[in-house]
């Protein structure tokens, strides 16, 4: 059942890649403000790695993926910074790659209109890596698939949450 839920039907992958207006630490601060309101925990993995955790440990080693709400899970961060722009390959909505809209020049470097950001504006690629084999490990298969859900959910709330704030560039799952 390699990717696949108990009823069979395969598992999109629970990864990300946000890209995020601001330095790494300004990400890093908004990254952890969506965790920590939400009750995850922190644990520092070093520079630009960060683990958010949610559940009990003991829990889940006891009882599985009938850990209910407790069952542990770990988000994984990794914050790399980015670029001033964003590349966008093949050309523009007319047909061309050299438009004087904003939309793509002539480099294909996409600029700030919605999709993408000015030359001068600091980004900070944001890598959310949530791993389901980890709930299988804890919780069998149910685990796996629990595992799978809270990371799809907690992913899709935290691009959501980025993109209301005005954080978010562009998102792209894994």
């Amino acid at each position: 059942m390699n990717g696949q839920d108990r009823a069979g039907t395969a598992q999109p992958p629970a990864g990300a890649e946000l890209l995020v207006r601001g330095d790494t630490v300004w990400a890093r601060e908004l990254v952890e403000e969506f965790f920590v309101d939400r009750g995850w925990r922190v644990r520092d993995r070093g520079p630009g790695r960060v683990d958010y955790e949610w559940g009990s440990r003991r829990r889940t080693l006891l009882l599985g993926a009938l850990a209910g709400r407790r069952f542990h899970v770990t988000a994984r961060i990794a914050l790399r910074p980015g670029r001033g722009s964003m590349l966008r390959g093949g050309a523009g909505p007319d047909g061309d790659a050299g438009t004087d809209d904003g939309t793509v020049t002539d480099d294909d470097t996409v600029t700030d209109d919605g999709t993408g950001t000015d030359d001068d504006t600091e980004t900070t690629s944001v890598l959310y890596g949530g791993d389901a084999a980890d709930g299988r490990a804890l919780g069998g298969t149910l685990g796996r698939a629990r595992a799978a859900r809270v990371h799809r959910e907690t992913r899709s709330a935290l691009e959501q949450h980025l993109a209301a704030g005005g954080h978010l560039v562009r998102g792209r799952r894994r």
